[in-house]
């Protein structure tokens, strides 16, 4: 069968080899010990769930529910499927489905998962992405609002990295934001035939949003707009400078910037977004979403976290030129074979040094000696074992130290002991 077009990858998505896909595996192996070190449990959600769990939480008029989320059709009487857009709902949607009320509070959980946007492409974002996410559940101690940023700001500490800025703001309670809106309508009224057509329509469904538009000529109207931490309330402004005083005493690089309000109905209080001076687009980001859990059909269920993209991060290592060291320790032992009757009796000795913790590569696909030791030598293997007819017939084999050329026969038998022996 002939395909009228190039077999490749959807739009939007990317595959993942040779140095990315290294530096993918170093990232996941240092995220989960990172979690694992400050106390939060690893949690897997679905990949799909329903609709619900993200129209109802994320907000009706965000541009994920509009226009971003991937469907999965199914005859069924719930309604449709969807792939995750973002991993906090499913969190909370997890925590009130699995009871895990019962177990000791506050409850931290992490994930390493891919999310789906059905938005254009273009650097910087993908249609499939991944993200390392944390979420402290049910606490409104501001301790844990630091304690997140904390938690990022010390992975990030261990690449050396120094050019980037914790961007703080508040959103407050319900009441703080319903005062705020009427204040921003005011202020943005006088210019909403100058605003992009996005904004315009966020003017009518949720003005928050119009602090979080990206349009270049839409910057001079949100830079001028008014603050939203001059209409927080006693409790909430309290909050907020608690969080900033933890920030404070660990010397956390930060700035407050009243025009992060996040993209998504469920945020309150401290919301937050990393950027490097390189990069135009937000690595990290979350805050605090007290009301979430209601929402979702449980109690009130204070908690906050946040996510890093690990795409958008893997481009930020690049840029610094970043070499991630190896978690696989490299071979330096190749097996070679000289003749097709000793490839059986080689693939033996192979499947003994693995079993027995041993790095061994081969090239069993070439069938002559010379390209297996020209392999060899290109991966600056240290010692090669070559097994011919004749090692087959007395059970050795043929150790070549390949830096200087020497080489001499072990017995099999003593294979094991020689190599320890010799440190290889």
């Amino acid at each position: 069968m002939k395909f009228k077009i190039a077999i490749q990858t959807p739009k939007g998505t990317h595959d993942l080899i040779k140095d990315d896909a290294s530096l993918f595996l170093f990232l996941f192996q240092e995220i989960y010990r990172h979690s694992l070190h400050y106390g939060f449990e690893f949690i897997r959600t679905p990949l799909i769930e329903y609709e619900e769990v993200f129209t109802a939480s994320l907000g009706t008029t965000s541009d994920v529910v509009q226009k971003e989320m991937f469907y999965v059709k199914r005859k069924g009487k719930r309604g449709d499927y969807v792939l995750r857009p973002e991993g906090t709902s499913p969190i909370v949607r997890a925590y009130l489905q699995n009871g895990m009320h019962s177990w000791p509070q506050p409850v931290q959980l992490f994930y390493f998962a891919p999310m789906f946007r059905y938005e254009k492409p273009q650097a910087e974002r993908y249609r499939e992405h991944y993200q390392w996410g944390l979420e402290i559940l049910n606490s409104n101690d501001p301790i844990y609002d630091a304690k997140i940023i904390m938690v990022f700001d010390n992975f990030l500490k261990k690449f050396k990295l120094q050019d980037y800025v914790f961007k703080i703001n508040s959103l407050g309670c319900q009441n703080d934001r319903e005062k705020y809106k009427k204040a921003l309508k005011k202020y943005y009224r006088k210019h909403l035939k100058n605003l992009c057509e996005d904004c315009r329509r966020r003017f009518q469904l949720n003005p928050l949003r119009l602090l979080d538009c990206k349009v270049p000529k839409d910057k001079e109207y949100k830079a001028n707009a008014p603050s939203i931490l001059d209409y927080l309330c006693n409790e909430c402004e309290a909050h907020f400078n608690s969080v900033l005083e933890y920030l404070e005493n660990l010397e956390i690089n930060y700035e407050l910037d009243s025009s992060i309000v996040r993209g998504f109905d469920y945020y309150s209080k401290t919301v937050f977004e990393v950027y490097f001076s390189e990069a135009p687009v937000a690595i990290i980001s979350g805050g605090r979403y007290d009301n979430l859990g209601k929402v979702l059909g449980g109690k009130v269920l204070p908690s906050v976290g946040g996510a890093l993209g690990i795409e958008r991060f893997m481009n930020i290592l690049k840029i610094h030129n970043f070499i991630p060291k190896s978690f696989i320790p490299k071979p330096n032992i190749f097996l070679a074979y000289a003749t097709d009757r000793a490839k059986i009796y080689a693939f033996k000795v192979y499947d003994y040094l693995l079993k027995n913790g041993f790095k061994v590569s081969e090239s069993f696909g070439k069938t002559s000696l010379s390209s297996q030791l020209e392999i060899a030598n290109k991966m600056g293997i240290d010692y090669c074992i070559i097994i011919g007819h004749h090692e087959m017939g007395t059970q050795s084999v043929i150790l070549k130290n390949m830096k200087d050329g020497s080489q001499e026969i072990i017995p099999f038998s003593q294979l094991k002991e020689e190599l320890k022996n010799r440190k290889i």
